[in-house]
Formats: structure tokens, C-alpha cells, sequence
């Protein structure tokens, strides 16, 4: 990576709370997530009754995702992003096929970083990702949200869309706000995500 992306990337995730990594995993990498992760989603048989279309625990179903989660290439962008270690905590699997598949305005309860990993194109329509860029200064402005309580943000001056193309990476610092919508128009939109914690130094 280039330095002046690198400085780029830190800038955004220091003042926005969230930065993206274009084209950061390779399609063959993409693939092999896609096929693997969807071999674990086959064999559940336990589903929450709330979020059906997130597959939490990766790592413990496959090496693959283990070393990915702490080895994984980016592992080490985050550290400079963060400024610290990050600690792996968990590697997810999200699919959103379903029009009914939303996940509402929130921070998350513990102090981290996030990555989030576009597995097929996302935008708008088929429920990408929203920030309130910048409103992980503002913690205590937001910490009544809920995942999955409804909190109508969609007007809000500083919402920003994440689209994305399968390969790009989001990182987020885990305090920002953000949620994804529904997907109206149906077109497969899956994402791999490992959270870690650790606080922005």
C-alpha cells in the first residue's frame, strides 16, 4: 500500500470513524471466504431469532477463518489505523437476501475496530452500510441505540453511504454509528466482518 492511501485511510478512521480499502482482497481470496463461509452457514442448526442472516464464529469452524481472523492481511492495517494491537475477538459471516433483513442505527458495546469485507457489489439498494461520520466523538449523543430497534438517521446531515465493490474493505472504529437497510431488490449482498477490540491510542 502506498503511503499516501495509508494516510489517506488514517485520516478518515481518525476523523470519520470509518475508512474504506479499495480492492484490498483479491477475487480469488473473495472466492474461497464466499465458499467456505457458506459451507458453515449449510451445516447450522441454530439460528437467533432476531439476526437469522449472521453467522458469528467462523474461527472455530474452520482454520482457514482462524488464521484469517489473526493473521489475515488485514491484521496489520488495522494496527496502525488503531494505533494498538487489536485482539481477535470473533470472524461473521452476513448475508442479505431478504427485504426484511435490517439491522438499525447502533455502536457497538465494546471499544475496537472492525472490518468488513464486501463479498458481492453492495449499495443502497440492496442494503449496504451507513455511518454517521464522526459520530464516534459523540458516544454519549448515541448510546441509546439499538441494532434492533427502528431510528429513522436517513436525513441526517452527516450519513454517509458505504458503497462497495466485492473486494473492498471497510474498517470502523467500533464506536461509530452505523447499520445497514433492507434489501429491496433482492441481489445477493454478503459480507465477512471480523471485530476486534482495542482502544484508538
Amino acid at each position: 500500500m502506498q503511503e499516501a492511501e495509508l494516510s489517506a485511510l488514517s485520516t478518515s478512521f481518525r476523523d470519520n470513524g470509518f475508512a474504506i480499502a479499495r480492492s484490498f482482497f483479491k477475487p480469488e481470496q473473495v472466492e474461497e471466504i464466499c465458499w467456505r463461509a457458506e459451507r458453515i452457514l449449510s451445516n447450522r442448526t441454530e439460528f437467533s431469532p432476531t439476526y437469522t442472516n449472521i453467522t458469528k464464529g467462523l474461527e472455530k469452524a474452520d482454520d482457514f477463518f482462524e488464521k484469517l481472523l489473526n493473521e489475515g492481511p488485514q491484521v496489520p492495517l488495522l494496527q496502525k489505523l488503531l494505533g494498538t494491537k487489536p485482539i481477535p475477538a470473533t470472524a461473521s459471516f452476513f448475508t442479505k437476501n431478504k427485504n426484511y433483513e435490517e439491522i438499525y442505527p447502533h455502536i457497538d458495546a465494546v471499544y475496537g475496530g472492525v472490518i468488513w469485507v464486501a463479498l458481492d457489489d453492495t449499495n443502497r439498494e440492496n442494503g449496504c452500510i451507513h455511518f454517521l461520520k464522526g459520530s464516534h466523538k459523540h458516544e454519549a449523543e448515541f448510546a441509546h441505540l439499538r441494532p434492533n430497534q427502528p431510528n429513522d438517521l436517513s436525513n441526517h446531515p452527516d450519513l454517509v453511504e458505504a458503497a462497495m465493490s466485492a473486494g473492498d474493505m471497510l474498517l470502523f472504529q467500533s464506536r461509530t454509528v452505523h447499520w445497514s437497510g433492507a434489501n429491496h431488490n433482492g441481489t445477493q449482498r454478503r459480507g465477512f466482518n471480523c471485530f476486534y477490540t482495542g482502544r484508538l491510542d
